[in-house]
């Protein structure tokens, strides 16, 4: 099995926790642009921006939020708010994000892992595998938590703290 790193801007963190906070109690969610590099030895992943859903007026209608689910309702939806945070960094759609808000659930749910293994199966980011990055906070707190998940294998997945970028 290879090595994986992922990297995030600092500002991304800080982008992904005010919407997150934003929303809450309501789960929320967007998408990641950045670069993905793949070695015989070494999956990189650098999360250099990203949207939060609930930013863009024109994309409330393509998915569902409770203070326990996030679904997507419409794939082309998603497909178009990937392409408007390809449009505003100039960078690659690599994974989407969400939260578990004022929750100590820091992992991802089955149904989260349902949709990542979908596009696993889908091969929807071939050839690299689907990016999942997760927000959590324990009750009574403001601190984020935050975790990136990596379908490497059918039903494999990475978890891995992300390295800063200041």
């Amino acid at each position: 099995m290879r090595n994986v790193s992922v990297k995030i801007f600092e500002s991304v963190i800080d982008l992904l926790s005010v919407n997150a906070l934003n929303q809450s109690p309501d789960e929320t969610g967007g998408v990641l642009v950045g670069t993905r590099s793949c070695t015989d030895d070494l999956l990189e992943y650098n999360i250099l921006g990203a949207v939060g859903i609930s930013s863009f007026n024109e994309f409330k209608d393509i998915y569902n939020a409770t203070a326990t689910e996030f679904t997507c309702t419409d794939r082309m939806g998603w497909a178009k708010l990937a392409l408007k945070a390809v449009e505003i960094y100039g960078m690659s759609y690599i994974g989407d994000w969400h939260s578990h808000p004022k929750s100590n659930f820091n992992n991802l749910s089955p149904k989260d892992i349902s949709h990542i293994l979908q596009q696993y199966e889908l091969r929807q980011f071939n050839p690299f595998p689907p990016l999942h990055v997760l927000l959590s906070w324990p009750l009574g707190s403001e601190r984020v938590s935050i975790t990136a998940n990596i379908m490497l294998h059918n039903n494999v997945i990475a978890v891995i703290k992300p390295q800063i970028i200041e």
